[in-house]
């Protein structure tokens, strides 16, 4: 080629006529920068959104507490019915969920832009597990009780519906996706690397991430996932291609008790809030923002 392509894929290798040497494409690069700290320093909160359009509530010591961010700094909003820790949420900031919680909940609030709203209740109380999709089409799977659950269920805006369990009982793991198609990503069974697939039948165990934890946080779709923090290793960052899982840039932070549930994408991620290090295991505020470019040019060389 005279020129470098402009949008190759990963793996791909030319010959660039004009400089003479021969280039390829390599996955891209990610980073984490400072974002708006939140005006509550919350643990163990849900989050929804994007990251220039997210959401974050409830958390430690079951705070009924909202706010909005709107990709520099965070608003107090209207607070959840249902002050609450250990809960779960997803969707959009116009059109988020949140379920289960501390003390064992079922629970469902809608957000639809101003207000919470109560929604169904699950079927099964419970808190720590994984979500997926939106407040009119939404999976909450895993959990914990008093036990490691594997109980999935689906919304439809209104009620839950027990569908098919996960293959391996857990509660604090990651999640991603939509109602159809979700991921859960490890979590506490103890800690497990497992990572399952949901197609709207069944879940399908995949390739495992390189570090098990819990408490972690994630965003993103079945076939682009970020995965960050948690215990232990909680600065690690785990970005998924649809296949594979390959660690990248960590967080300025490490922290753990991330806000729950899917939260950004793999591309512009967003970490809200968490439990940080230090003694003695300091709430947070800090806000953590991930971008990653498509692709890397690499010139070869002799080595």
């Amino acid at each position: 080629l005279s020129a470098d392509p402009p949008a190759p894929n990963a793996g791909q290798v030319w010959y660039n006529s004009t400089t003479k040497v021969v280039k390829g494409a390599i996955n891209g690069v990610g980073a984490w920068a400072s974002g708006g700290n939140l005006n509550v320093a919350v643990a163990n909160s849900g989050g929804a959104g994007t990251q220039t359009a997210a959401l974050n509530f409830g958390g430690v010591p079951g705070v009924a507490t909202s706010e909005s961010y709107n990709g520099s700094s965070w608003t107090e909003g209207n607070d959840l019915n249902t002050g609450r820790s250990e809960l779960a949420g997803s969707g959009l900031q116009t059109a988020a969920i949140a379920a289960g919680g501390l003390p064992n909940t079922a629970a469902t609030e809608e957000y639809g832009g101003t207000s919470w709203t109560n929604g169904g209740d699950l079927n099964t109380a419970r808190r720590r597990g994984g979500m997926a999709g939106n407040s009119s089409a939404a999976l909450f799977f895993g959990a914990y009780n008093g036990s490691y659950l594997a109980i999935n269920e689906l919304y439809n805006g209104t009620s839950w519906t027990e569908v098919a369990d996960l293959n391996t009982a857990r509660s604090n793991q990651g999640s991603a996706g939509i109602s159809t198609a979700a991921v859960c990503i490890s979590g506490a069974a103890p800690v497990t690397v497992n990572v399952e697939t949901w197609d709207g039948t069944s879940w399908t165990e995949i390739n495992n991430v390189n570090r098990g934890r819990s408490n972690a946080g994630s965003g993103g779709t079945i076939t682009t996932a970020l995965f960050f923090g948690g215990e232990p290793a909680g600065e690690n960052t785990e970005y998924f291609d649809g296949t594979s899982w390959t660690e990248l840039a960590n967080l300025a932070t490490d922290r753990y008790q991330i806000a729950k549930g899917n939260v950004g994408t793999a591309e512009l991620g967003i970490c809200i809030g968490g439990t940080g290090p230090a003694g003695p295991n300091p709430v947070l505020t800090a806000t953590e923002e991930w971008t990653i470019t498509d692709f890397t040019t690499k010139t070869f060389d002799t080595d």
